[in-house]
């Protein structure tokens, strides 16, 4: 039965076309989410049971399963008001714009800055600083629970939106947290690209990335946004934490860089149909370059486990 639901879900999702390159708006980045559950889904058909007692001493089963869910979407754009994303560009990032530019003068006594390198300063050609923002997919609403694992994110949720956090976004002050300021060695282990691809480091945890392409530029800045929501730190960034336990059995992995755990779809500009990791060969950045700077991610997680049953747990098959 589990079998069957799931191939009817797969194969409606499959028939339905890809989706445009226009500016995504919630309705779009949902038919985006959809359409690429056939290739990033990854369902293992369960083998094993959870068993489970309740207080009547009655013993029921619930199927251990393990696939991935496209939790949120993560946007990465030049200046505050260019976020893609329609709705939470209206909405979000205009309430965040006018929040920045309070904390940045209170605190500096100057404007906020923002946009990319300068073409005119020879240091700074290789520069990139992007604004973030990681929010719930709202595509989670549409897939229906059967089967599936329930996702620790919630759609529309937002986790981190570096407007709020523009202050440590901008590294201000330099370094100021214990791991950031490890930020050069931490680069060596923790960097988006694996062999000898190295596309930037995901510390710190700012929006300043060194590279001379732009979308790989914002691939890091995108990786890092997305790697702080499921992180244990304490480091002052601000943001929501999206939890790793999805049930009293069941996990849902950490977002880490060049993790077959961690998958991300491009649905702008480009709509991908298939998850790939980021950062894994060169192919990925060379087509895909964006003339507004501005791109956006779905983030798929893995998860294994079995979902909660009636009582309490005793064991498995």
């Amino acid at each position: 039965m589990i079998k069957r639901r799931l191939g009817c879900l797969l194969l409606i999702v499959a028939t339905s076309s890809q989706a445009n390159t226009q500016s995504p708006n919630s309705a779009s980045i949902i038919k985006s989410t959809l359409a690429a559950l056939p290739k990033c889904l990854h369902y293992q058909i369960p083998t094993h049971f959870c068993l489970w007692i309740n207080e009547w001493g009655d013993i029921n089963t619930t199927p251990i399963v393990s696939h991935y869910l496209p939790d949120l979407v993560v946007s990465v754009f030049n200046k505050p008001h260019d976020n893609p994303w329609f709705e939470v560009n209206k909405i979000l990032d205009s309430a965040g714009k006018t929040i920045q530019q309070g904390i940045i003068k209170g605190i500096t006594g100057l404007d906020a800055g923002s946009g990319s390198h300068s073409f005119q300063n020879e240091s700074e050609q290789n520069v990139f600083f992007k604004e973030a923002d990681v929010i719930g997919n709202p595509a989670l609403a549409m897939i229906p629970g059967i089967a599936l694992l329930t996702s620790t994110a919630s759609p529309w949720q937002s986790y981190f939106q570096s407007m709020t956090d523009s202050l440590l976004w901008r590294g201000l002050p330099p370094y100021a947290l214990p791991e950031e300021g490890l930020a050069l060695s931490l680069a060596l282990m923790h960097h988006v690209g694996t062999g000898l691809v190295n596309w930037g480091g995901i510390y710190p945890h700012e929006g300043k990335v060194v590279n001379d392409n732009d979308l790989k530029a914002s691939a890091v800045i995108a990786a890092r946004a997305a790697d702080m929501v499921t992180s244990n730190n304490e480091y002052g960034h601000v943001y929501k934490n999206v939890a790793t336990a999805c049930g009293q059995h069941c996990k849902a992995a950490p977002i880490q860089e060049n993790s077959k755990e961690t998958y991300f779809q491009m649905i702008y500009p480009v709509a991908q149909t298939d998850c790939t990791i980021l950062g894994e060969g060169n192919s990925y950045a060379s087509n895909m370059l964006n003339g507004d700077g501005s791109y956006v991610w779905v983030v798929w997680r893995h998860y294994e486990g079995c979902s909660d049953g009636d009582g309490k747990y005793i064991g498995h098959t």
